[in-house]
């Protein structure tokens, strides 16, 4: 197999940098600068790149397993980076075995589903009963309500508006047009946690993997909501997103090899269910879908706010809450260029609403409320960040499974669901996410692993998290995103990888790769307490995570919540929250269908105050 070299990788990611934003440009050089310098602090003492071909080897493998976690961190960053571009080479492709087609053949190409969205070239002034503020899982179902409601409703949206025409190109291209930060918003703390955003009409809905599970019964009760008043909101949710569980023909091998293992270990799960019609299992629902089978909120409840008489209108960037003698009235902010997300000279607008909606997600909301210091006499804007973090564990099998087809998240094993941990079968492109995550080692041990891809499949791990993180803002309109891995989520991560890894060697896995640094390849299940036993610490971990949550939570005591339990602000009238910052502690599981049925809930009841 050539080398990344052979392909050029370093002049595709420098080309790619030149492309994406200024700061996106100054953290990837940040990275490289530090990799290089920290040879110069061992026994090299020398420069990386100043290195023996040898030695550089050699350094790679030591930094792997360092106890120095930012040459751990930054190595394995820089790592998922160039495997993303060597992955997703023309020439690498078809020696890995990935042809990018969906798993059942298209015979028909679907029609484009119609959605009006304003794109504005200059500054306005309008007026509304209600002003939404992101157009994702939250506002798009709260403008939906309103609108249908009988109210004029305005949403605005930061980013693009995109169709599925426009979901094509290599991953590293996606990420850098549908990502916020081209994919690289991570948290500062041990360990550091990549933590990526949708930017674009539909928010991160765009690029979700479509898992649709209803909050659970135990987690309504601990937040004092009514199962039975619950239920209709979940229903209406799930009939708009056509949500089932995923059918046999579409599941592909990743799913099947872990409904084997669950099944031969008695243990509870099934195949997730999701928003789609008419998937055909092309494995890029983080992507976005070329075919509109996944129904994100641009396919959906959008457009059925627009009929309902709501209007969109994208590139614009709220950078304050208008507020008069008390009360939230309206929002101010620029236009952006749509092809940089910079601001259009003298490109400002201004519109002046009944009541503004927030729902920019649990990390914009809070740091939109923070700059001005508003709805905070509880001190709680920003905290209680909650995100699931997890990792990838790969098995490795004797068979040909070409796991990435078929579904992107397929099936889940939720046997230790209480305990806060939930094993979802994912498998992206290939070099990309989990799927890449347990590929270790350097030259041809690497190169000799990418040609075993084929006969890998991948799990990701959901971990219901006992800690808490926090949004700040920064001076000079920055963001500051601290989170700090509990010791119980430790506990529950390593306990969830060796969940995973049961249940592959119960598949027949010959190894399963764990992610934890230094150790080998588990063979046999007599090997499973070394991953629990182990005396591995938080920065030991590969964790990722996608669901930020719980920055404004909801809640009867002003003393100790943001808005009340209707997403109603205690402290300024006229300002309603519908997004994941509402939620007053983990879903345990994905919480995308749990954001939307409590924006309808919410939007409800504002729509009866206010009509």
């Amino acid at each position: 197999m050539p080398g990344a070299s052979d392909v050029d990788v370093a002049g595709q990611l420098d080309s790619y940098l030149d492309r994406c934003s200024p700061g996106t440009r100054r953290t990837v050089s940040l990275m490289l600068t530090a990799f290089n310098l920290s040879s110069i602090a061992g026994r090299r003492a020398r420069p990386f790149r100043s290195l023996s071909a040898s030695s550089r080897e050699a350094y790679v493998l030591a930094c792997e397993t360092s106890r120095i976690r930012q040459r751990r961190e930054t190595l394995i960053a820089l790592k998922a980076l160039i495997l993303m571009f060597f992955c997703s080479d023309g020439r690498i492709q078809p020696l890995i075995g990935y042809d990018g087609e969906p798993f059942k053949k298209v015979e028909d190409e679907p029609g484009l589903v119609e959605l009006l969205v304003e794109e504005p070239d200059r500054g306005f002034y309008e007026t509304a009963d209600v002003v939404v503020v992101g157009s994702g899982a939250g506002g798009s179902v709260a403008a939906r309500e309103l609108a249908e409601a009988g109210l004029k409703v305005i949403v605005l949206e930061e980013g693009e508006r995109f169709d599925r025409r426009d979901f094509t190109g290599s991953p590293p291209e996606r990420l850098r047009r549908f990502y916020r930060g081209n994919g690289l918003t991570f948290t500062i703390g041990v360990p550091t946690i990549s933590l990526p955003i949708g930017r674009g009409v539909g928010g991160s809905t765009l690029i979700n993997s479509g898992t649709c599970f209803r909050t659970p019964d135990f987690v309504l009760d601990a937040w004092g909501l009514e199962r039975d008043e619950m239920a209709p909101y979940f229903d209406d949710v799930e009939a708009i997103l056509h949500v089932a569980p995923v059918g046999g023909d579409i599941m592909g091998a990743n799913g099947d090899v872990m409904d084997a293992g669950r099944r031969a270990l008695g243990y509870s799960g099934g195949p997730i269910r999701r928003n789609a019609r008419g998937c055909h299992g092309s494995g890029v629902c983080a992507f976005g879908c070329p075919l509109d089978a996944k129904l994100g909120t641009h396919v959906t409840y959008l457009p059925l706010a627009v009929k309902a008489g709501a209007r969109i209108i994208s590139g614009c960037r709220v950078d304050e809450l208008l507020v008069e003698h008390g009360r939230a009235v309206g929002v101010r902010g620029s236009c952006l260029d749509p092809e940089t997300g910079a601001m259009q000279r003298d490109a400002r607008f201004e519109i002046r609403a009944r009541t503004v909606v927030l729902a920019a997600g649990a990390v914009y909301t809070p740091a939109l409320l923070q700059r001005q210091r508003l709805a905070n006499s509880s001190s709680q804007v920003g905290r209680n960040l909650r995100i699931h973090p997890g990792c990838g564990v790969l098995g490795v099998f004797d068979r040909d499974l070409y796991a990435w087809k078929g579904v992107m998240q397929s099936y889940y094993v939720d046997e230790k669901l209480h305990d806060g941990i939930l094993l979802e079968a994912t498998y992206p492109p290939p070099g990309v996410g989990y799927s890449a995550g347990g590929i270790g080692g350097k030259g041809t041990e690497l190169k000799d692993m990418l040609a075993r891809y084929r006969q890998t499949a991948a799990a990701g791990l959901i971990i219901s998290d006992s800690g808490t993180g926090r949004v700040r803002t920064t001076p000079g309109g920055g963001l500051l995103i601290t989170y700090d891995l509990h010791p119980a989520d430790l506990r529950k991560t390593l306990e969830g990888i060796r969940l995973a890894a049961e249940v592959y060697l119960a598949a027949g896995a010959e190894e399963v790769h764990t992610l934890l640094p230094g150790m080998p390849a588990v063979r046999q299940r007599e090997e499973l307490p070394r991953i629990t036993e182990g005396r591995w610490t938080a920065a030991d971990l590969k964790l990722s995570a996608y669901h930020p949550m719980g920055t404004c939570r909801m809640g009867k005591d002003p003393l100790s919540s943001v808005v009340d339990v209707h997403g109603q602000s205690h402290d300024l009238p006229g300002l309603m929250i519908a997004d994941a910052s509402v939620l007053p502690g983990s879903t345990y599981v994905n919480p995308q269908i749990t954001i939307m049925a409590l924006a309808a809930r919410n939007a409800r009841h504002l729509a009866a105050q206010v009509s």
